[in-house]
C-alpha cells in the first residue's frame, strides 16, 4: 500500500458523504444544544453558581468560604462580652452557642443540638472538650432560665471554651 500520496487534509478532513455526514452534522448540534444547557442552567440557578464560587474562592484561599463571616460574627460576641452588662454577657454566650452549633453542622457533626454534636465529636478533636461541654450547659441554662446571675469570670470562660473550640476546629482565618 502506497501512502506517498496522502496529503495532510486528506489524513484529518477526509470526504465525508451521506450518512456519516448527516451524523457528523447531527452530533456537532447536539453538542451544542447539550453546551447551551448546560451554560443555561447553571446561569440561571443561584445556587449551583453560588456553590461555584464557593469552590473558587475555597480553592484560592485555602479555608472554608464563611470563615470571614464567623470571624465577624466572633468579634461582635467578644465586643458583648467585654461591655460586662449581664444581658449582654448572656446573649454572648447564647450567640457563641448557637454559632458553634452552625458551624460544627456545616462541617457534619451529628445532632439535633450542641450537646448531641459535642458527645458525637471524637476525643482528638477538640483540646478541652469538657470545658466545652461546660460552656454549653450553661447555655442550655441560660435558656431555660434567663434571670440565672451571671458573673463576668463564668461568662469569659466559657467564651473563651468556645473560641478554643473554634480554634481546634480551625474556624477562625487568622487565629
Amino acid at each position: 500500500m502506497d501512502f506517498s500520496n496522502l496529503s495532510f487534509d486528506e489524513i484529518f478532513f477526509p470526504e465525508m458523504t451521506g450518512w456519516l455526514l448527516a451524523a457528523k452534522i447531527f452530533f456537532i448540534l447536539f453538542n451544542f444544544g447539550v453546551i447551551a444547557f448546560i451554560i443555561y442552567v447553571w446561569a440561571t440557578t443561584i445556587y449551583l453558581r453560588r456553590l461555584f464560587i464557593w469552590d473558587l474562592v475555597e480553592f484560592f484561599t485555602f479555608r472554608a468560604y464563611n470563615v470571614k463571616l464567623i470571624d465577624k460574627e466572633w468579634r461582635r460576641i467578644k465586643k458583648r462580652l467585654i461591655t460586662q452588662r449581664p444581658v449582654e454577657m448572656k446573649l454572648a454566650i447564647v450567640e457563641a452557642a448557637a454559632l458553634m452549633n452552625d458551624v460544627l453542622a456545616r462541617q457534619g457533626y451529628g445532632g439535633k443540638n450542641l450537646s448531641d454534636k459535642l458527645a458525637n465529636s471524637r476525643e482528638d478533636v477538640f483540646s478541652d472538650l469538657d470545658m466545652l461541654k461546660e460552656a454549653d450547659r450553661l447555655y442550655r441554662q441560660l435558656v431555660k432560665n434567663p434571670a440565672i446571675q451571671l458573673d463576668y469570670q463564668t461568662a469569659k470562660s466559657a467564651i473563651l471554651s468556645f473560641e478554643q473550640g473554634f480554634k481546634d476546629i480551625s474556624a477562625f482565618r487568622d487565629k
